[in-house]
């Protein structure tokens, strides 16, 4: 096998042997995974990992041995093997070849030395059993789990004792007073610190470092607690933080999480179980707090100026509904089809970092979206602002409203090819690169005027017209030309296009962001799984059919009696007209008898009782419902800005641009050790492999480290974050040495 025509291993693939050691090589050597090296070989991945593991507890030689077949010497039997057993008692004395050297000149064939010594030691052998292959590995997996299992405790003295720099801090922060719980839960946490223990999630309390730039207690302080419980709001909605910023899909997904180790999250022994979380999170959003929620949070995030205020961008993003209520349906543009959900509309900066959304119900125009954005951004603070929409938010009355307040940039909508290829070269003055791609630039005036229909079906007897910038793009490469539309006069033209091109990539990737670290889709409102389990109801069906029932029979009797009369009547005087009447109504009559009958014989297989879920079909959404979902989208955002944030301090330690978030996922999802000295808690993270992103972790801590961070809630405490120095368990270093 060559890589980059340089000999890597080679091996006879007639030969098993020869492949288990060429499969071994090139793992060990890191040129490729156990299933790559398989395919080379030719061997199933299952038989290099375990040729792997032979290797590494009983050595090369266990690798060439089957330990299948016969153990004893069968090919010597009968007279050969009873002359070579009496040799052997005869001449106890005799070596092994001097026994293998008489029997054969007495028998006239070749003895080898191995068969007498294996016929000496047969019944030794059969009294010592030794262990099989199979339970020597059975064997080392119990040690390994021992040592796993003492590993902990070695990997806290390592880190804590060991680490020079670490201990030196401890002692440092032992000079503090020490943490003051205020309850025994807390009592039991401060203790559980203080010993020190291994920590799934160290590396997601350095989002701690959002929560305390934007003041995460304070941003929740319009919202009541209900008293007498051990959970706040702080701990329901910092819990449903927590969720997205570790990638749990949902409320229902946190069964699987150890809750006394997201407890430690929260500052709390245990964390909040996802019955509890549902029934606060109800409590919590009848106090319809989202808007005033959303508020706090966009304020303080301009407040720390971590949101670009010279743009913004408004996008929707459609949600669809998988529940039992009847909702307005909208556009899945993904799917191509209609089907029922809400819209979400999120206003960010040129970065992609969300400042606030808006999640409306889909009969609502995009239009009105954008003025409330608009009123709300001045709400904020912000004099004038620019926004930057699609197509469907064009409107020239719109314009005219939305002009008093803010300027737009939107695409030039029903500004064909014709009107765009009449400009000659010498229109575009300015050149433009955007994401790799070339552009020329040019800008003329425009009055844009809506067409008399449009403003009669508005309410207006005149229609509206309103001067605005018509800048154009054009694509080097392909000549391809596109008209923009703004109302905005002081920007150069060269701004306006890269808003209109930000708009392409940056703004719409905030949701493919969304969509690939959190589930923007999840509604909170509702739980499929705990309506099934609620107790059974009175099927609502058995009352309407019974009704059904009581009214055929008195369509019946009517009938009878209507026929009666009829009879009656031909008996005085015989009548056509009658007799075709009467033949109607029994033929009537037999129908509604056969109805009662199919009536009766459904009712006798309905059961008496049914689930809920068959009751809320076809019932309108509740609006506590929705305002579970802002409430969860608010902290999802949260979450979203949280890594922007520590992602804006990695690319300073870690120069590869394509694969920072994936870096920096790795090391905010990463265990540890955490050990709590004073009123500092420690936070050792696990060795990382990889020197490249070891070191830019390193540096990243240090650099997070300055900040100061504490924890926000039940205990503040400072927090200290390190690499570990030492290979964790299983690792190749650990393997190697």
């Amino acid at each position: 096998m060559y890589v980059d025509y340089v000999p890597v291993v080679q091996f006879d693939p007639e030969n098993l042997d020869e492949q288990k050691l060429a499969a071994i090589e090139l793992v060990e050597r890191h040129n490729c995974s156990q299933t790559v090296a398989g395919k080379i070989c030719g061997l199933h991945r299952n038989t290099v990992f375990k040729a792997l593991r032979i290797k590494r507890i009983l050595g090369i030689e266990a690798i060439f041995k089957d330990n299948r077949g016969p153990n004893g010497p069968s090919k010597y039997v009968g007279d050969l093997r009873a002359h070579i057993k009496k040799l052997l008692r005869k001449h106890p004395q005799w070596t092994d070849q001097q026994i293998a050297d008489q029997a054969a000149s007495d028998f006239s064939t070749k003895v080898p030395r191995s068969s007498i010594a294996r016929i000496r030691t047969e019944k030794e052998d059969k009294n010592r059993k030794n262990p099989s292959k199979a339970q020597l590995v059975k064997m080392a997996k119990e040690a390994d789990e021992i040592d796993r299992q003492r590993f902990d405790t070695r990997q806290l003295e390592l880190n804590f004792t060991h680490d020079e720099d670490i201990k030196t801090k401890s002692e440092e922060s032992l000079q503090e007073p020490p943490a003051k719980p205020t309850n025994i839960s807390d009592e039991r946490l401060v203790d559980r610190l203080v010993k020190g223990e291994r920590f799934n999630f160290s590396g997601a309390l350095m989002h701690y470092l959002f929560l305390s730039e934007i003041g995460f207690s304070n941003i929740l302080s319009q919202f009541n607690n209900v008293p007498f419980t051990t959970y706040g709001v702080g701990d329901i909605l910092g819990s449903c933080f927590f969720i997205n910023a570790l990638g749990i899909p949902s409320i229902e997904a946190l069964k699987l999480v150890n809750a006394s180790e997201f407890g430690i999250l929260l500052g709390t022994n245990r964390a909040p179980d996802k019955e509890t979380i549902r029934e606060r999170f109800t409590s919590i959003a009848e106090q319809y707090n989202s808007t005033r929620l959303i508020d706090n949070f966009a304020e303080a995030l301009l407040k720390l100026d971590f949101i670009d205020k010279e743009v913004f961008f408004i996008d929707g993003h459609f949600l669809p509904y998988y529940g039992f209520s009847v909702i307005a349906k909208g556009y899945h543009t993904v799917r191509r089809i209609a089907m029922r959900g809400n819209e979400l509309y999120a206003v960010t900066d040129q970065q992609g970092r969300v400042l606030f959304f808006i999640t409306e119900s889909n009969e609502i125009d995009f239009r009105p979206i954008i003025h409330q954005c608009a009123q709300r951004l001045i709400g904020y603070g912000i004099a004038r602002p620019v926004l930057v929409f699609d197509r469907g938010g064009y409107g020239v009355h719109f314009f005219s409203q939305l002009g008093e307040i803010a300027d737009f940039v939107t695409w030039a909508k029903y500004c064909g090819n014709n009107e765009l290829s009449g400009y000659e070269d010498s229109f575009f003055t300015v050149c433009l690169m955007h994401n790799g791609k070339k552009y020329r630039v040019g800008e003329t005036n425009k009055t844009i005027r809506e067409s008399l229909p449009t403003a009669k079906k508005g309410g207006r007897a005149q229609a509206t017209s309103i001067d605005v910038r018509l800048v154009i793009l054009e694509n080097v490469e392909t000549k391809k030309r596109v008209g923009i539309y703004t109302s905005n006069k002081d920007k150069p033209v060269h701004s306006i296009a890269r808003y209109m091109l930000s708009r392409w990539g940056d703004s719409e990737n905030v949701f493919k962001k969304m969509m690939s670290r959190f589930n923007l889709n999840y509604h909170p409102g509702y739980d499929i799984s705990e309506l099934e389990n609620q107790p059974l109801v009175e099927n609502p069906d058995i009352p309407l059919i019974r009704k059904a029932i009581r009214t055929l029979n008195k369509e019946v009797e009517a009938i009878k009696k209507d026929i009666l009369v009829i009879e009656a009547k031909q008996h005085r005087r015989k009548d056509k007209r009658l007799t075709s009447k009467a033949k109607k109504l029994e033929k009537d009559l037999a129908e509604k008898i056969e109805d009662i009958s199919g009536f009766e014989l459904k009712l006798s297989h309905l059961p008496e009782k049914v689930s809920i879920i068959e009751t809320l079909k076809g019932k309108p959404m509740n609006r506590c419902d929705l305002e579970k979902k802002r409430l969860y989208d608010v902290v999802q955002f949260m979450a979203y800005n949280s890594r922007e944030r520590l992602a804006e301090i990695f690319r300073k330690c870690y120069a590869d641009p394509r694969d920072t978030l994936q870096v920096l996922d790795m090391i905010t999802d990463r265990a540890g050790y955490i050990k709590l000295a004073g009123q500092t808690l420690f936070v050792v993270l696990d060795w990382i492999e990889s020197r490249k992103h070891r070191e830019a972790a390193k540096k990243f801590c240090h650099m997070v480290n300055q900040k100061g961070i504490r924890m926000e809630g039940h205990m503040n405490f400072k927090l200290s974050f390190h690499i570990s120095r030492y290979p964790i368990h299983g690792s190749t270093q650990v393997v190697h040495n």
